[in-house]
Protein backbone atom coordinates (compact mmCIF):
# COMPACT_ATOMS: atom_id res chain seq x y z
CA UNK A 1 0.00 0.00 0.00
CA UNK A 2 1.31 3.41 -0.95
CA UNK A 3 1.99 5.77 1.98
CA UNK A 4 -0.12 8.82 2.61
CA UNK A 5 1.37 12.19 1.88
CA UNK A 6 3.82 11.10 -0.81
CA UNK A 7 5.90 13.94 -2.27
CA UNK A 8 4.60 13.44 -5.81
CA UNK A 9 0.83 13.01 -6.34
CA UNK A 10 -0.15 9.70 -7.93
CA UNK A 11 -1.06 9.54 -11.62
CA UNK A 12 -4.71 9.39 -12.55
CA UNK A 13 -5.74 5.69 -12.59
CA UNK A 14 -8.14 6.24 -15.48
CA UNK A 15 -6.44 8.59 -17.95
CA UNK A 16 -2.84 8.30 -16.72
CA UNK A 17 -2.32 12.04 -16.40
CA UNK A 18 0.30 13.21 -13.87
CA UNK A 19 -1.71 16.42 -13.41
CA UNK A 20 -3.33 15.41 -10.13
CA UNK A 21 -3.67 17.28 -6.85
CA UNK A 22 -4.68 16.53 -3.31
CA UNK A 23 -8.35 17.48 -2.98
CA UNK A 24 -9.25 16.25 0.53
CA UNK A 25 -7.42 14.70 3.45
CA UNK A 26 -9.94 12.46 5.20
CA UNK A 27 -9.49 10.32 8.28
CA UNK A 28 -8.95 7.03 6.43
CA UNK A 29 -7.39 8.16 3.14
CA UNK A 30 -6.68 11.08 0.83
CA UNK A 31 -8.79 12.05 -2.17
CA UNK A 32 -6.93 13.28 -5.25
CA UNK A 33 -8.37 14.96 -8.33
CA UNK A 34 -7.22 14.67 -11.93
CA UNK A 35 -7.07 18.07 -13.61
CA UNK A 36 -7.34 16.48 -17.06
CA UNK A 37 -10.36 14.14 -16.83
CA UNK A 38 -11.83 15.39 -13.48
CA UNK A 39 -11.84 11.95 -11.84
CA UNK A 40 -11.48 11.93 -8.05
CA UNK A 41 -9.83 8.89 -6.55
CA UNK A 42 -8.77 7.41 -3.24
CA UNK A 43 -5.12 7.28 -2.26
CA UNK A 44 -3.79 4.98 -1.06
CA UNK A 45 -5.94 2.21 -2.52
CA UNK A 46 -6.80 -0.75 -0.29
CA UNK A 47 -4.98 -4.02 -0.84
CA UNK A 48 -6.97 -6.32 -3.19
CA UNK A 49 -6.88 -9.04 -0.55
CA UNK A 50 -8.82 -6.83 1.88
CA UNK A 51 -11.84 -6.33 -0.37
CA UNK A 52 -13.45 -9.71 0.29
CA UNK A 53 -13.11 -9.18 4.04
CA UNK A 54 -14.65 -5.72 3.68
CA UNK A 55 -17.70 -7.04 1.84
CA UNK A 56 -18.29 -9.90 4.25
CA UNK A 57 -18.52 -7.52 7.21
CA UNK A 58 -21.88 -7.93 8.98
CA UNK A 59 -22.40 -4.16 9.26
CA UNK A 60 -22.14 -3.84 5.48
CA UNK A 61 -24.75 -6.56 4.91
CA UNK A 62 -27.17 -5.23 7.51
CA UNK A 63 -27.28 -1.71 6.04
CA UNK A 64 -30.42 -0.14 4.64
CA UNK A 65 -29.13 -0.52 1.09
CA UNK A 66 -29.88 -4.27 1.21
CA UNK A 67 -33.09 -4.24 3.26
CA UNK A 68 -35.44 -4.39 0.28
CA UNK A 69 -34.04 -7.66 -1.06
CA UNK A 70 -36.32 -10.39 0.28
CA UNK A 71 -38.36 -12.41 -2.19
CA UNK A 72 -41.40 -10.12 -1.78
CA UNK A 73 -39.44 -6.89 -2.30
CA UNK A 74 -41.26 -3.57 -2.62
CA UNK A 75 -41.74 -2.81 -6.31
CA UNK A 76 -42.42 0.86 -5.54
CA UNK A 77 -39.06 1.43 -3.80
CA UNK A 78 -36.84 4.05 -5.52
CA UNK A 79 -34.05 1.61 -6.41
CA UNK A 80 -36.53 -0.85 -7.94
CA UNK A 81 -38.03 1.91 -10.06
CA UNK A 82 -34.53 2.78 -11.33
CA UNK A 83 -33.90 -0.89 -12.18
CA UNK A 84 -37.24 -1.14 -14.00
CA UNK A 85 -36.62 2.00 -16.06
CA UNK A 86 -33.18 0.73 -17.05
CA UNK A 87 -34.59 -2.65 -18.06
CA UNK A 88 -37.15 -0.93 -20.28
CA UNK A 89 -34.31 0.95 -22.01
CA UNK A 90 -32.22 -2.22 -22.32
CA UNK A 91 -35.17 -4.06 -23.87
CA UNK A 92 -35.55 -1.21 -26.38
CA UNK A 93 -31.87 -1.43 -27.35
CA UNK A 94 -31.51 -5.23 -27.05
CA UNK A 95 -34.93 -6.92 -26.93
CA UNK A 96 -33.56 -10.27 -25.74
CA UNK A 97 -30.33 -11.98 -24.87
CA UNK A 98 -27.93 -13.10 -22.19
CA UNK A 99 -27.31 -10.65 -19.34
CA UNK A 100 -24.46 -10.73 -16.81
CA UNK A 101 -24.81 -8.61 -13.67
CA UNK A 102 -21.38 -7.87 -12.19
CA UNK A 103 -21.39 -7.27 -8.44
CA UNK A 104 -24.96 -8.56 -8.40
CA UNK A 105 -25.41 -8.23 -4.63
CA UNK A 106 -28.47 -10.07 -3.35
CA UNK A 107 -29.92 -10.55 -6.83
CA UNK A 108 -32.92 -8.22 -6.95
CA UNK A 109 -31.97 -6.69 -10.29
CA UNK A 110 -31.35 -10.14 -11.77
CA UNK A 111 -34.76 -11.29 -10.59
CA UNK A 112 -36.35 -8.33 -12.37
CA UNK A 113 -34.25 -8.91 -15.49
CA UNK A 114 -35.29 -12.56 -15.61
CA UNK A 115 -38.94 -11.51 -15.35
CA UNK A 116 -38.33 -9.08 -18.23
CA UNK A 117 -37.27 -11.96 -20.46
CA UNK A 118 -33.49 -11.91 -20.26
CA UNK A 119 -31.37 -15.01 -19.69
CA UNK A 120 -29.53 -14.00 -16.54
CA UNK A 121 -26.25 -14.75 -14.77
CA UNK A 122 -24.42 -12.95 -11.98
CA UNK A 123 -21.06 -12.73 -10.27
CA UNK A 124 -20.49 -11.36 -6.78
CA UNK A 125 -17.47 -11.13 -4.48
CA UNK A 126 -19.49 -11.63 -1.28
CA UNK A 127 -20.32 -15.28 -0.60
CA UNK A 128 -23.09 -14.19 1.77
CA UNK A 129 -24.79 -12.27 -1.04
CA UNK A 130 -24.40 -15.22 -3.41
CA UNK A 131 -26.02 -17.58 -0.92
CA UNK A 132 -28.91 -15.14 -0.53
CA UNK A 133 -29.44 -14.72 -4.30
CA UNK A 134 -29.50 -18.48 -4.75
CA UNK A 135 -31.78 -19.27 -1.84
CA UNK A 136 -34.25 -16.38 -2.25
CA UNK A 137 -34.44 -16.19 -6.05
CA UNK A 138 -32.85 -19.42 -7.37
CA UNK A 139 -30.54 -17.39 -9.58
CA UNK A 140 -27.50 -18.50 -11.56
CA UNK A 141 -24.92 -16.59 -9.51
CA UNK A 142 -21.29 -17.43 -8.79
CA UNK A 143 -18.96 -16.14 -6.09
CA UNK A 144 -15.65 -14.68 -7.16
CA UNK A 145 -13.60 -11.84 -8.57
CA UNK A 146 -14.88 -10.56 -11.93
CA UNK A 147 -11.42 -10.29 -13.49
CA UNK A 148 -10.78 -13.96 -12.70
CA UNK A 149 -14.16 -15.23 -13.92
CA UNK A 150 -14.33 -18.15 -16.34
CA UNK A 151 -17.04 -16.71 -18.57
CA UNK A 152 -16.54 -17.26 -22.29
CA UNK A 153 -15.60 -14.24 -24.44
CA UNK A 154 -18.44 -12.68 -26.45
CA UNK A 155 -21.01 -14.74 -24.51
CA UNK A 156 -23.31 -11.91 -23.34
CA UNK A 157 -25.45 -9.31 -25.07
CA UNK A 158 -25.60 -7.19 -21.92
CA UNK A 159 -23.27 -6.61 -18.95
CA UNK A 160 -24.57 -4.50 -16.05
CA UNK A 161 -22.66 -2.88 -13.19
CA UNK A 162 -24.88 -1.38 -10.48
CA UNK A 163 -22.87 0.52 -7.86
CA UNK A 164 -19.83 -1.53 -8.84
CA UNK A 165 -17.24 0.41 -10.87
CA UNK A 166 -16.50 2.86 -8.05
CA UNK A 167 -15.57 -0.07 -5.77
CA UNK A 168 -12.90 -1.71 -7.94
CA UNK A 169 -9.13 -1.33 -7.81
CA UNK A 170 -8.60 -1.10 -11.58
CA UNK A 171 -11.56 0.34 -13.57
CA UNK A 172 -9.71 0.02 -16.90
CA UNK A 173 -9.12 -3.72 -16.42
CA UNK A 174 -12.75 -4.20 -15.40
CA UNK A 175 -14.10 -2.40 -18.48
CA UNK A 176 -11.70 -4.28 -20.75
CA UNK A 177 -12.97 -7.57 -19.28
CA UNK A 178 -16.57 -6.47 -19.81
CA UNK A 179 -15.82 -5.59 -23.43
CA UNK A 180 -14.22 -9.01 -23.91
CA UNK A 181 -17.34 -10.76 -22.60
CA UNK A 182 -19.76 -8.76 -24.73
CA UNK A 183 -20.89 -9.87 -28.16
CA UNK A 184 -20.35 -7.36 -31.01
CA UNK A 185 -22.62 -4.33 -30.47
CA UNK A 186 -23.37 -5.58 -26.95
CA UNK A 187 -24.49 -3.22 -24.19
CA UNK A 188 -22.80 -2.17 -20.97
CA UNK A 189 -24.74 -0.48 -18.16
CA UNK A 190 -22.83 1.49 -15.51
CA UNK A 191 -24.65 3.04 -12.56
CA UNK A 192 -22.58 5.21 -10.23
CA UNK A 193 -22.42 8.35 -8.11
CA UNK A 194 -21.54 11.71 -9.69
CA UNK A 195 -18.71 13.46 -7.83
CA UNK A 196 -19.72 16.76 -9.46
CA UNK A 197 -23.10 16.71 -7.72
CA UNK A 198 -24.56 19.58 -5.76
CA UNK A 199 -23.87 17.53 -2.63
CA UNK A 200 -20.15 17.58 -3.41
CA UNK A 201 -20.07 21.29 -4.16
CA UNK A 202 -21.78 22.15 -0.87
CA UNK A 203 -19.62 19.72 1.14
CA UNK A 204 -16.49 21.25 -0.41
CA UNK A 205 -17.70 24.75 0.45
CA UNK A 206 -18.50 23.82 4.06
CA UNK A 207 -15.12 22.17 4.57
CA UNK A 208 -13.25 25.07 3.01
CA UNK A 209 -15.19 27.82 4.82
CA UNK A 210 -14.77 26.09 8.19
CA UNK A 211 -11.06 25.40 7.78
CA UNK A 212 -11.78 21.67 7.72
CA UNK A 213 -13.84 21.62 10.91
CA UNK A 214 -17.06 20.71 9.08
CA UNK A 215 -15.84 17.52 7.44
CA UNK A 216 -18.67 15.08 8.16
CA UNK A 217 -20.46 15.66 4.81
CA UNK A 218 -17.21 14.85 2.98
CA UNK A 219 -16.75 11.65 4.99
CA UNK A 220 -20.24 10.56 3.96
CA UNK A 221 -19.74 11.41 0.28
CA UNK A 222 -16.35 9.72 -0.02
CA UNK A 223 -17.52 6.31 1.17
CA UNK A 224 -14.76 4.09 2.56
CA UNK A 225 -16.00 1.27 0.29
CA UNK A 226 -15.39 3.36 -2.84
CA UNK A 227 -12.05 3.84 -4.59
CA UNK A 228 -13.01 6.05 -7.54
CA UNK A 229 -15.43 8.98 -7.61
CA UNK A 230 -16.51 9.65 -11.17
CA UNK A 231 -17.86 12.83 -12.67
CA UNK A 232 -19.99 12.47 -15.76
CA UNK A 233 -17.10 13.83 -17.82
CA UNK A 234 -14.53 11.41 -16.40
CA UNK A 235 -16.86 8.42 -16.74
CA UNK A 236 -17.76 9.23 -20.34
CA UNK A 237 -14.08 9.69 -21.22
CA UNK A 238 -13.13 6.41 -19.55
CA UNK A 239 -15.89 4.52 -21.35
CA UNK A 240 -14.91 6.03 -24.70
CA UNK A 241 -11.23 5.16 -24.15
CA UNK A 242 -12.16 1.53 -23.44
CA UNK A 243 -14.30 1.10 -26.54
CA UNK A 244 -17.82 2.05 -25.43
CA UNK A 245 -20.13 4.68 -26.93
CA UNK A 246 -22.78 6.06 -24.58
CA UNK A 247 -26.25 5.49 -26.04
CA UNK A 248 -28.35 6.62 -23.07
CA UNK A 249 -27.87 8.72 -19.94
CA UNK A 250 -30.27 8.95 -17.02
CA UNK A 251 -29.93 10.99 -13.82
CA UNK A 252 -31.22 9.98 -10.40
CA UNK A 253 -31.67 11.36 -6.93
CA UNK A 254 -29.52 10.21 -4.01
CA UNK A 255 -30.22 7.20 -1.82
CA UNK A 256 -29.98 8.92 1.56
CA UNK A 257 -31.09 5.92 3.61
CA UNK A 258 -27.47 4.75 3.58
CA UNK A 259 -26.48 7.80 5.62
CA UNK A 260 -28.65 6.66 8.52
CA UNK A 261 -26.30 3.72 9.01
CA UNK A 262 -23.11 5.79 9.16
CA UNK A 263 -24.57 7.42 11.36
CA UNK A 264 -25.58 10.90 10.24
CA UNK A 265 -27.39 13.41 12.44
CA UNK A 266 -31.09 14.09 11.71
CA UNK A 267 -30.19 17.65 10.72
CA UNK A 268 -27.61 16.43 8.21
CA UNK A 269 -30.04 13.88 6.81
CA UNK A 270 -32.83 16.45 6.40
CA UNK A 271 -30.37 18.86 4.82
CA UNK A 272 -29.51 16.12 2.36
CA UNK A 273 -33.17 15.71 1.42
CA UNK A 274 -33.42 19.44 0.62
CA UNK A 275 -30.17 19.48 -1.36
CA UNK A 276 -31.30 16.41 -3.31
CA UNK A 277 -34.43 18.20 -4.47
CA UNK A 278 -32.51 21.34 -5.45
CA UNK A 279 -29.90 19.26 -7.29
CA UNK A 280 -32.65 17.88 -9.50
CA UNK A 281 -33.67 21.42 -10.47
CA UNK A 282 -30.19 22.86 -11.11
CA UNK A 283 -28.92 19.84 -13.04
CA UNK A 284 -26.28 18.60 -10.61
CA UNK A 285 -27.70 15.16 -9.74
CA UNK A 286 -26.14 12.68 -7.35
CA UNK A 287 -26.28 9.56 -9.54
CA UNK A 288 -26.23 8.51 -13.20
CA UNK A 289 -26.96 5.50 -15.34
CA UNK A 290 -24.93 5.18 -18.53
CA UNK A 291 -25.94 2.56 -21.11
CA UNK A 292 -23.21 2.09 -23.72
CA UNK A 293 -22.76 0.21 -26.95
CA UNK A 294 -19.60 -1.87 -27.47
CA UNK A 295 -17.83 -0.34 -30.48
Amino acid sequence: MSPRGTEHPPKCPCCGSPQTELKHRLRAFDVHRCAKCTLLFRHPLPEPESLEEMYEDARYHEGRYFQNSAKAYDLDAPEIRIYSAALAELRRLAPAGRLLDVGCGRGVFLDLARSAGFETSGIELSKRHVDWARSQFELDVVAGEFLDSEHTPASFEIVTMWDFLEHVIDPIAVLNRARELLAPQGLLLVFTIDANSLFNHIADLLASASGGRIARPLELLYDVHHNHYFTRRSLEQLLDNQGFAVAHWASHRAYLGRWLNEPASPALFLGGVVIDRIADVVGLPYRHTAICRRT
